[in-house]
């Protein structure tokens, strides 16, 4: 049972939600999760943002105030939860909330830490910090030794990433994440072709000039579809993937997965590296594919490629399997519950 509305415990969050962007949609996403339970106000750089990222709706229907640091009372009790903000430490943001009142919550979605964050955590500015993975949270053991820790893993809204059945006319297959060449390995548009596949479409977002930079070398040729970030919304772009192929870069580990999961959602196969954590997410073989070595990632997708009964069947159990094992609810809400009362 959801306390009443002048019993809600409350909960300020630095960060701007949105529809685009990994934070901004688990800002969002949270809102919707948590506003019955906490009385939740955003605080933004500014208030016109809401207009930018389509999230007015979102807060007015929810019944979420935003505000600016300047509106912050300077007397205040309940958490202040931030997700993912890069200067949230070095702007004194952190430590003007602290001495109002607030406990912190600091939850980083990255593998490294922000510029201040080491410091802060080693100064006391930090009451509790959230990891997505146990992955992540073994990078940080460091930084982290003698700040309390919770594990609240990444909800992502089933509603937003609905299931879709494929019908390309032409088999697809892409991928979707952070504009960052080290999201991509060195060689990876002749990972894609050397698939050695007939008649395929390759779609990519978020391209960017360096990543187009990294891959100069390459002539990409009219079956190449490079999209550039916030192209299209990510549900539209995932339904229009077969296969969502997902090689990584040396030089990046994923603390969680989320594009990964958002593609299982709306029944999108994925295949993906090991040497992550991808193993929590997915189960090898019935609700995607974790692939070690480049002869297991082409034998698996011409696999999928000549056999449409089978990739509809692993679309259908990853769909299945990201709702309930992976983005239920009631288990996320009495996670977070729990993350954020103390």
């Amino acid at each position: 049972m959801s306390p009443g509305p002048d019993q809600r415990q409350a909960l300020y969050i630095f960060g701007i939600p949105g529809r685009v962007g990994g934070a901004a949609t688990k800002i969002a996403h949270l809102i919707k999760l948590l506003h019955c339970h906490f009385a939740i106000t955003v605080v933004l750089p500014s208030v016109r943002i809401l207009e930018v990222s389509g999230a007015k709706h979102l807060l007015t229907s929810c019944g979420v105030r935003a505000i600016t640091p300047r509106d912050l009372p300077k007397k205040m009790q309940g958490q202040g939860l931030a997700i993912c903000e890069k200067d949230f430490f070095i702007s004194k943001r952190a430590r003007d909330a602290k001495e109002r009142g607030l406990k912190l919550v600091w939850s980083n979605e990255m593998m490294w830490p922000f510029q201040g964050e080491a410091e802060a955590a080693k100064e006391g500015l930090i009451d509790r910090v959230l990891f997505v993975s146990e992955f992540q949270r073994k990078a940080f053991e460091g930084v982290y030794r003698d700040v309390p820790s919770f594990l609240t893993g990444n909800y992502i809204d089933p509603d937003d990433y609905s299931f879709c059945e494929r019908r390309n006319p032409t088999f697809t297959i892409g991928r979707l994440s952070r504009a960052d060449p080290k999201k991509y390995p060195l060689d990876f548009p002749v990972f894609y072709e050397e698939f050695e596949l007939e008649d395929v479409r390759y779609r990519v977002m978020a391209w960017s000039h360096d990543i187009q930079k990294q891959s100069r070398w390459h002539r990409f040729g009219p079956e190449w579809a490079l999209l550039g970030a916030d192209k299209e919304s990510g549900r539209k772009f995932l339904s229009t993937l077969d296969l969502f192929v997902y090689p990584l870069g040396h030089r990046v580990k994923e603390s969680w997965g989320r594009s990964v999961v958002e593609a299982m959602l709306t029944g999108c196969v994925p295949l993906v590296p090991s040497g992550h954590q991808f193993q929590k997410l997915m189960v090898h073989g019935e609700s995607g594919f974790i692939c070690t070595e480049y002869c297991e990632w082409k034998a698996i997708v011409r696999e999928l490629y000549e056999n449409h009964s089978f990739r509809t069947k692993i679309g259908r159990q990853a769909a299945e399997h990201a709702r309930t094992k992976l983005c239920n609810p009631e288990e996320h809400r009495q996670r977070w519950i729990e993350a954020l009362s103390f």
